[in-house]
């Protein structure tokens, strides 16, 4: 389970991007949802208890917040150690360890900031040959491809839509790997 083994790095403060490549967030927005209900756990838990007139179910109530707290304290360190990254090879479009797109930055022809608002009932699912990863019921960025590219699980794709916490940082930080990558598929990838 790697929300629960994303717990380790997280307090090592170890985030999951490669040496030489920059993160992007994504998780702003749910982490106080997500304290929120590991703060008000408690005082469910206190509460049911002294409505539970059996013994045996409250101990079963116990079991469940318990393990109800842990996933969830592992699912915000899995936000965390897990972010979107970006290097000369690739970007990888994650959410926790529940996603990881990989996206070639050679094949990247452009990324912009546009916020589209859909609400769809899925972590990701593709449109036409868009595949859209939402955070919070939207994304704010888009790329796309110079070519389809086959992303595992979803088909071929010209078009990724995801979510940043700060979109035109992102947007920076992606372009400038894609100028990189530019740059090295100009001189063959040797050093000059």
């Amino acid at each position: 389970m790697k929300a629960i083994s994303a717990m380790w790095p997280a307090v090592r403060r170890r985030v999951d991007v490669p040496e030489g490549g920059a993160a992007i967030g994504y998780d702003r927005g749910l982490r106080v949802i997500l304290w929120a209900m590991v703060v008000t756990s408690p005082l469910e838990l206190v509460v049911v208890h002294h409505l539970l007139p059996w013994e045996w179910a409250r101990w079963a109530h116990l079991a469940v917040m318990a393990a109800a707290v842990l996933w969830s304290l592992g699912f915000i360190a899995s936000l965390w150690v897990y972010p979107h990254a970006v290097n000369d090879e690739r970007l990888r479009i994650r959410f926790g360890g529940l996603l990881d797109v990989v996206i070639p930055v050679r094949l990247i022809e452009s990324v912009r900031s546009e916020r589209v608002s859909k609400g769809q009932s899925k972590l990701a699912e593709v449109v036409g040959e868009t595949l859209s990863v939402e955070v919070g019921g939207m994304t704010n960025l888009v790329v796309r491809l110079r070519e389809p590219h086959e992303v595992n699980g979803f088909g071929r794709v010209r078009a990724v839509r995801f979510t940043a916490d700060d979109p035109r940082e992102a947007v920076r930080q992606v372009t400038r790997y894609i100028s990189r990558s530019e740059t090295h598929g100009q001189d063959g990838g040797k050093a000059g």
